[in-house]
């Protein structure tokens, strides 16, 4: 959304009202022909992906193979060097560049990191509302109260007025999953959320997870090297090969029926 947008109705000066429309099954975001190179090396190489609205996929592959630096350029946080992406049917990079239209979807983009990037100096509520009263223009009274709803979908209504310093782990990513949904997106990117996280408090964000995408329709991408968490949670899983998606299939083919050898080495390698 930009500075200029009625932050109630959505609208632009023109009158444009920018609106998801994808619904659960439909695609919501395609990438196609992206690149990116780092100096000498060439990270992402003439990648195309697809996500569905409601879908979770799971991104695997070794560092470095280029799933961290395709959530990233989706999110809007680096551009590729070529390729296109489309947000619900419009364009929002193209030539190089981000379109217009970029500025009128990207709040509906959430990105979640694995070292959570709480401010540790902010109680529960001011990490929530920060964003949200500067971007959308939200007064206090609304953002107070997509904060507690915010909360309470990841069942944290309790912590409000808590500080990070007095929240476990799983807590904390409980809390920037709050903090991501503030922003009311309909794509939703984690990068490495749980591997910190011991077996059942990652369990309990999958299950935070799957109910926003069957009650909300987000589709989420998530990168993780937890195999066990991978099988459990994707209902797509792509595998990463030096910058390229090797394989792209439901978790069942990839684990049980792939032949692909790369897959099959990697799996093996950091198997549950």
């Amino acid at each position: 959304m930009t500075d200029e947008q009625n932050p109630r109705t959505g609208q632009t000066p023109t009158g444009t009202v920018r609106t998801i429309t994808a619904s659960i099954g439909q695609v919501l975001v395609s990438a196609r022909g992206l690149q990116k190179s780092f100096g000498d090396r060439q990270i992402l190489k003439n990648v195309d992906f697809d996500m569905k609205a409601g879908d979770i996929t799971v991104i695997i592959g070794k560092s470095g193979s280029g799933k961290s630096t395709l959530l990233r350029a989706l999110a809007g946080l680096t551009d590729p060097d070529d390729g296109r992406i489309i947000f619900d049917g419009e364009v929002v990079f193209e030539d190089e560049e981000r379109t217009e239209v970029w500025e009128e979807l990207d709040s509906h983009v959430g990105m979640i990191f694995q070292s959570y990037t709480l401010w540790p100096h902010m109680d529960v509520l001011a990490n929530l509302t920060l964003a949200p009263l500067k971007k959308l223009g939200l007064s206090k009274e609304e953002a107070l109260e997509r904060a507690k709803r915010s909360l309470a979908e990841v069942g944290m209504s309790d912590h409000l007025r808590s500080k990070p310093s007095q929240l476990s782990g799983g807590e904390r990513q409980r809390v920037a999953i709050a903090r991501a949904l503030m922003m009311e997106p309909k794509l939703l990117l984690c990068d490495e959320i749980t591997s910190a996280l011991d077996p059942p408090v990652a369990a309990e964000v999958l299950g935070v997870l799957q109910r926003l995408k069957e009650t909300d329709g987000i589709a989420i991408a998530l990168v993780t090297h937890d195999m066990a968490f991978a099988a459990r949670a994707a209902d797509r899983l792509v595998f990463f090969h030096e910058g390229e998606i090797a394989v792209n299939t439901t978790p069942d083919d990839a684990f049980n029926r792939n032949d692909n050898p790369d897959l099959k080495k990697f799996v093996d390698a950091v198997r549950f």
